[in-house]
């Protein structure tokens, strides 16, 4: 018969392996923070019918795209529900007014993005499918 300080025995207290963080956790950091990126943008006024916008929302949608085919999609969506769930919560801050302000959240999206590329190459799944 099983005991209750069997059952919640391994739930308490602090372990290295409970609070290491997973193979997934920068994936899904970049995935969250991409998406973070893209809201900010798509808040600066003007920004729905600009080219270079939506050439990075296409790359990103791209990248997801790769990511599902990689083996590291599941990674990426944890990063997606995140975000879904705080924005929620709470709102993003929106872009400021003018030129600059919708440069400056372009560029910080591109960074983004650029990370997002080097996660899902970095990934465990993407990695043992490599010779």
């Amino acid at each position: 018969m099983l005991s209750a300080a069997m059952l919640l025995g391994p739930a308490c207290g602090s372990a290295p392996t409970r609070d290491a963080p997973t193979r997934d956790e920068p994936l899904r950091r970049a995935g969250f923070r991409s998406l973070a990126a893209r809201e900010l943008v798509a808040s600066c006024p003007g920004s729905a019918g600009r080219f270079d916008f939506a050439y990075q929302a296409s790359r990103h949608d791209e990248l997801k795209q790769l990511a599902a085919r990689t083996g590291a999609g599941t990674a990426l969506s944890l990063g997606e529900n995140e975000w879904a769930g705080v924005s929620r919560v709470a709102r993003p801050e929106p872009c400021g007014p003018g030129e600059v302000a919708y440069s400056e959240g372009l560029v910080a999206y591109r960074a983004a993005l650029d990370t997002l590329a080097a996660r899902i190459a970095d990934h465990p799944a993407q990695q043992e499918r490599r010779p």
